[in-house]
């Protein structure tokens, strides 16, 4: 099970199916956790597997990161469609909308909600149910309003990496087919400088420092032969003088 802070996605090892926990918070601490990179690519399986589910006219609703499971090469499969809406050939699949309020664009918010755990470590699901009198938004996990949020209401994604794709999934007029949020995806790895913001300059920084330990002999090995060396008052360095006083 891989997790990042409270993040976790279930892996399974072996034809046994024996589940191993790799907390990403405590290995993060280690050095060792699972990059950005890595888990872009997670996210990126995750959103082609639900637009595939999409094509064939059903809506998930249950989509969290407790629901996809790590195969033993570290690929996507999605599991748990025990909520999932089967959409009627007659009805239009953008615009329908169940007795439950689950939607394409309900999925689209409750993939924003998985990017946001799996980036930030932090959880956010919330829920559009027009019936209720008021926000239900006590909790800071899992809210529900009664109409549809603005971003003002949900967590502030600036310093998360892939905060627009997550905002744009939340918004009710981002993204409105997983089509378009798979684009996004898709081109977000070409953002190098946006990946280096997300946790790659921690690599950048140990690099440097090992090669700043590689230089430092050399420098001190140079700084010996031009200014150290010349000064020093080594035997040797009288015999010419006396080889030449004797030939007089």
């Amino acid at each position: 099970m891989f997790r990042s802070a409270s993040t976790f996605l279930d892996m399974e090892f072996g034809s046994s199916s024996a589940r191993s926990q790799w907390e990403l918070g405590t290995k993060r601490r280690r050095g060792d956790s699972v990059d950005s990179i890595r888990r872009l690519r997670w996210l990126q399986e995750a959103a082609h597997i639900i637009r595939r589910v999409h094509e064939r006219r059903v809506l998930v609703a249950d989509i969290a990161t407790r629901n996809f499971l790590l195969d033993e090469n570290l690929s996507l499969q999605m599991c748990d469609f025990t909520e999932s809406v089967i959409v009627s050939n007659d009805e239009g699949m953008t615009s329908f909308v169940s007795e439950d309020y689950i939607s394409v664009k309900f999925d689209i918010a409750r993939f924003g909600s998985m990017i946001y755990e799996v980036m930030s470590g932090s959880r956010c699901e919330f829920y559009v149910v027009p019936e209720i009198e008021a926000d239900l938004d006590d909790d800071p996990e899992s809210k529900t309003f009664k109409t549809w949020p603005t971003a003002e209401k949900l967590p502030n994604t600036n310093n998360v990496f892939l905060g627009d794709i997550i905002g744009r999934c939340w918004a009710e007029n981002g993204f409105l087919t997983m089509r378009e949020v798979c684009h996004a995806l898709d081109n977000a790895d070409q953002r190098p400088a946006a990946l280096k913001a997300s946790g790659d300059t921690e690599n950048a920084n140990i690099n440097w420092r090992r090669l700043l330990r590689l230089a430092s002999p050399v420098a001190t090995t140079i700084i010996l032969a031009i200014v150290v060396v010349p000064r020093l008052r080594f035997p040797w360095r009288a015999i010419p003088s006396v080889l030449r006083s004797s030939g007089h």
